[in-house]
């Protein structure tokens, strides 16, 4: 029977009679070395590799060479890897950490939030707190017949005017330029800077008075200084609650406005104890007159002035020598030397610290 050609691996071969060699081996088993005697008829290369490392091993453990035969040498071998695994098991057993248990990655049940009420904080209310009317403008006219065109005003009421009917306030009357109305102060903002500077408590409140001069003419060519000390101031004096009082009242103005002012401050220094001249352009009339009625007026009544202007001003010079003049007859004063022109934007920049001045003058009779 020949064995050397299998073609079913699964099949198992038929065994071989009492005494005799095989001639072939069996695929699943090593070549046959007939060297090695009987008793390793079916030896295998590993086998045979591993026979020579547990010689070594018994060499190294100490073992006799004579404990060569083969149930000696698989029963070392069998008790080395015995040892070297239970070696290996109690170092693996120190060096691995300890067991620690893993939190289930299950959802846990929390216990239930008490839901929080949220209570809505309504605006306290202050039983004293006022309610007040907003600032106010009123219109009006004097002078009917007595100049070419009647002197036409406004009046600016301050924030709770109405609502305070007890208090009495001080009054600023403020006078445009040649060729403009009534209306330039409100068009330089002098209604909404008023306004804001009293609610923020910056100026006292007080009414704001806008005269309209229709003339270029000089003081004494025409009525206008009779109607506005007879007719306007009695007018806002008898209609509003206003403080009469001298120091109470301040005129100024802008350009022929501020002419204006310095004139009747300077002739009437009993009704004015507050002036502000604002690039003004002095009346070449009163030049003459003008250092000798600022000389002559009382100490008692003296007023204070503020005078600015701008360096490229047309009149500079002019207005430089009114601060001169001031300054030798010993009159309290303020001058404010600015960059700017004689027009409309210089003026307007300047509103509010106008203000502020007069609100300053003002805060001296508290």
């Amino acid at each position: 029977m020949n064995w050397s050609g299998w073609a079913d691996l699964n099949r198992r071969p038929p065994r071989p009679k009492r005494g005799a060699l095989p001639t072939a081996l069996h695929p699943e088993h090593g070549e046959y070395n007939p060297n090695l005697g009987a008793s390793s008829m079916y030896k295998s290369r590993f086998s045979d590799i591993c026979h020579k490392e547990v010689r070594i091993l018994g060499l190294i453990a100490g073992v006799p060479k004579g404990f060569n035969s083969k149930p000696d040498i698989i029963c070392l071998g069998f008790l080395l890897v015995l040892m070297l695994s239970a070696c290996a098991a109690t170092e693996s057993n120190e060096a691995r950490p300890a067991f620690t248990p893993v939190a289930s990655l299950a959802p846990v049940e929390s216990a239930p939030v008490a839901a929080t009420a949220t209570v809505a904080v309504q605006p306290s209310t202050s039983p004293t707190q006022e309610t007040c009317s907003p600032a106010s403008r009123e219109s009006g006219t004097v002078g009917v017949g007595l100049l070419d065109k009647p002197m036409e005003y406004h009046v600016l009421l301050p924030a709770c005017y109405v609502e305070r009917s007890d208090q009495r306030y001080p009054v600023l009357y403020l006078l445009h330029g040649q060729n403009a109305t009534q209306e330039q102060w409100l068009n330089l903002g002098i209604s909404q800077a008023a306004e804001q500077l009293m609610l923020a408590g910056k100026i006292p409140p007080f009414l704001i008075v806008l005269p309209f001069d229709h003339s270029f003419k000089q003081p004494r060519d025409y009525r206008f200084e009779e109607v506005f000390l007879e007719h306007l101031i009695a007018e806002i004096d008898g209609t509003y609650r206003t403080l009469s009082a001298r120091p109470a009242r301040a005129i100024g103005g802008l350009s022929r406005g501020g002419a204006w002012a310095i004139y009747l401050a300077s002739r009437h220094p009993d009704m004015f104890g507050v002036v502000g001249a604002h690039s003004p352009a002095v009346f070449y009339s009163n030049n003459s007159a003008l250092p000798v009625r600022l000389r002559d007026i009382p100490a008692e009544i003296r007023p204070v002035f503020y005078v600015d202007a701008g360096d490229q001003d047309v009149d500079f010079r002019e207005i430089q020598k009114f601060t001169a003049l001031l300054n030798e007859l010993g009159l309290s004063h303020e001058w404010h030397y600015n960059l700017g022109f004689h027009d409309e934007k210089y003026w307007g920049a300047h509103v509010e610290e106008y203000l502020l001045w007069y609100g300053k003058q003002f805060s001296a009779l508290e």
